[in-house]
């Protein structure tokens, strides 16, 4: 499954917007305030719609505050009004075959619509009777992971902490949907099916391949940790370095814990809907992963391979992703970028960090610190004032002094660059700010 073309109407700041996707990954660019997370929750509510009539998971809907709002100023008393219809309308691959669907929000009072959703409605409910049945039917995997990712993990260690992570009981493939488009979802039960499946190792005295290729996922994902396993006397994840070092999983970086937490509820969820593909569930399932701020908490380094991890580890999988890091931007193939300033999309993996940051990205002067940036503009002001003040007298004098001592005043606690204004201040014949 994967999604080519989504056009939104009257969704949050967008009154009408399309966009299209690339197969594998698409990364969302672009000021704050242009969008980027509003896009994937459309997405999700797009790729959701596979649920009605599947149980396991409950197909988020158009809501109150993805209504667009507009101000009117008619009058002393402005008033705001929302507007009618909200429409997500969406073109994909399903099983190979190219379909449509929409869910829309016609008012203040009403449910978001599932009229135009009945083709994949079809598939799904064929998904559902072969899944009853045993059959070996491919489940697309569905996944959304928020800013608040972190945040939540630590709630969650803190709920379990006097008991660990529960044994998971035989449940529906289905269970793979839980939670799954719940941005602010956490990664509990990945722990429980973690350490289910090192119990079941240790029972029957044999490796198993699904865990195996979990595992697999996250030494690809992880770089520098060799090996994670759930430890039954910590009664949590605990990784192993290069080095030989063993860490819990919560004395990991934030970094760490964010990739291994979601790499892993990744792999688990593609072994629970597809567990007969075995140790091929993370590298054959299909499927849509939406991901808010990819770089969060990654080092620079880390920022640069993480598309090209997740890649490499997940190759049916569509990525659709938010950033801000211009080392994630230049790591992208043809067609991946998505720049909500400019509308474009380009290739840019050989183009310098200062390029894109500038060029594409709209940072001005990147080679330099903003401080540097004002302190130039300020001396340029400061030679100006100069040049204005001597051939001045009287009040227009004051006025001059005045404004030097205030272009000099923000730059006191830098001595060598102080010390150099109020020289050429005092070769001008003026006296100085403390005089």
């Amino acid at each position: 499954m994967r999604i080519e073309r989504i056009e939104v109407k009257n969704f949050r700041g967008f009154a009408s917007r399309a966009f299209e996707f690339s197969p594998s990954f698409n990364v969302l660019i672009g000021d704050n305030g242009t969008g980027k997370t509003a896009i994937l929750d459309a997405l999700s509510i797009a790729a959701g719609a596979i649920f009605l009539g599947l149980e396991g998971a409950t197909p988020p809907g158009i809501h109150r505050d993805d209504v667009r709002r507009v101000m009117h100023t008619s009058g002393e008393v402005p008033t705001l009004e929302a507007l009618y219809p909200v429409e997500v309308r969406c073109r994909g691959l399903i099983e190979g075959k190219s379909l449509e669907w929409a869910r829309t929000l016609e008012g203040p009072n009403k449910h978001t619509t599932h009229g135009q959703t009945s083709d994949l409605s079809k598939r799904t409910l064929s998904w559902r009777s072969q899944v009853r049945k045993g059959k070996d039917v491919v489940l697309p995997l569905i996944a959304y992971y928020g800013t608040g990712r972190l945040w939540l993990q630590r709630r969650a260690r803190q709920s379990t902490a006097s008991d660990g992570a529960r044994v998971l009981k035989p449940r529906s493939r289905f269970r793979g949907y839980h939670g799954c488009l719940d941005p602010s979802s956490n990664h509990k039960d990945f722990v429980s099916w973690f350490k289910t499946m090192e119990l079941i190792q240790l029972q029957e005295g044999r490796a198993l391949g699904t865990l195996g290729a979990v595992k697999h996922a996250l030494r690809e994902c992880m770089r520098d940790w060799t090996d994670v396993r759930y430890d039954l006397r910590l009664g949590m994840l605990v990784a192993s370095k290069k080095d030989g070092a063993q860490l819990p999983f919560d004395m990991l970086s934030d970094g760490a814990r964010s990739m291994l937490a979601m790499v892993g509820n990744i792999a688990y969820r593609a072994a629970t809907l597809n567990p007969h593909l075995r140790e091929q569930a993370p590298s054959q399932t299909p499927g849509i992963v939406l991901i808010d701020e990819l770089d969060l908490h990654l080092h620079p380094n880390w920022q640069r391979e993480v598309v090209d991890d997740l890649r490499k580890v997940f190759p049916q999988l569509q990525f659709v992703a938010t950033t801000h890091s211009p080392f994630i931007v230049q790591s992208l193939r043809e067609n991946e970028l998505i720049n909500l300033d400019d509308q474009s999309r380009e290739t840019l993996p050989s183009r310098s960090i200062e390029d894109i940051a500038q060029e594409v990205m709209g940072v001005e002067l990147p080679q330099r610190s903003h401080r540097h940036q004002v302190m130039m503009e300020a001396a340029r002001k400061y030679y100006a004032a100069l040049e204005q003040a001597k051939g001045s007298k009287g009040k227009e004098l004051q006025r001059l002094k005045q404004e030097l001592d205030e272009l000099s005043a923000p730059f006191s606690d830098d001595v060598a660059y102080h010390a150099f204004l109020e020289m050429q201040r005092g070769k001008a014949g003026l006296p100085g700010d403390d005089s």
